[in-house]
């Protein structure tokens, strides 16, 4: 009994049009990031349990990883029912890039770890933080995967990987525009002019160039584990 309602489950369509937009084993990746994130914030209430909470936005920049994974979900699933909706896919591929740095930014507030080997909180808060970076990155690689293959679908294969490849390094830079710099994604909005500016100035930093390069290459390579072991399943399922 208990198998036939997990099956239903499993099989639920939320009916909208046919064939249907939104499954359940679609929503499948953003229910198991959503119970990763609820974890990490336990890690969080335990830390305040302890003493006070962490002095740095860890949960907003958690909330903020979510930003791309969220855009590139909603890009995911309109390329499947309405296949190649270039200008959609174009506009939607901006608003991700924007905040996609948001996702692996959270790697570098391991910065604010304060070593004391005899503190059970030094322990507890690096297991915290690497969760934190953990989940965010995790989040970050899924909509990787899901704009890529929307770049695909919608464009050709030589464009998505051009795309793809492009994203990493602009990840690593925006990363450094938030960390060394200050800025945020939203300050194109709000400053636009010296966020411009800022951005030309950085071209020609040898920090912004390292860091973009770097941060490129950890993205892409944790990428390309993720899609092979991806590849490797849907492979094996259809064999």
């Amino acid at each position: 009994m208990l198998k036939r309602l997990l099956y239903k489950f499993w099989k639920y369509r939320f009916m909208v049009s046919e064939p249907p937009i939104i499954t359940m084993q679609g929503l499948y990746p953003l229910l198991l990031l959503l119970l990763l994130s609820m974890v990490a914030l336990t890690y969080h209430m335990v830390r305040i349990q302890f003493k006070e909470a962490v002095d740095f936005s860890m949960d907003w920049n958690l909330f903020l990883s979510w930003i791309p994974l969220i855009v590139a979900f909603i890009v995911d699933i309109t390329v499947k029912r309405f296949h190649r909706w270039y200008v959609w896919v174009g506009l939607w591929s901006v608003v991700w890039i924007l905040f996609f740095p948001n996702a692996p930014y959270m790697i570098t507030d391991l910065v604010h770890l304060s070593v004391d080997m005899g503190s059970d909180l030094t322990w507890h808060d690096m297991i915290m933080l690497f969760f934190y970076a953990e989940v965010s990155l995790f989040n970050g690689l899924v909509s990787v995967y899901w704009m890529h293959r929307s770049w695909q679908k919608t464009y050709s294969k030589l464009i998505g990987n051009i795309l793809l490849l492009v994203s990493f390094p602009l990840a690593g830079f925006g990363i450094y525009l938030g960390r060394v710099r200050r800025w945020n994604s939203w300050d194109i909005l709000h400053n636009p002019q010296e966020l411009f500016n800022a951005i030309w100035q950085s071209l020609t930093d040898r920090t912004a160039l390292i860091l973009s390069l770097e941060i490129g290459v950890l993205l892409g390579m944790l990428y390309l584990v993720l899609w092979a072991l991806l590849r490797f399943r849907v492979r094996h399922i259809n064999d």
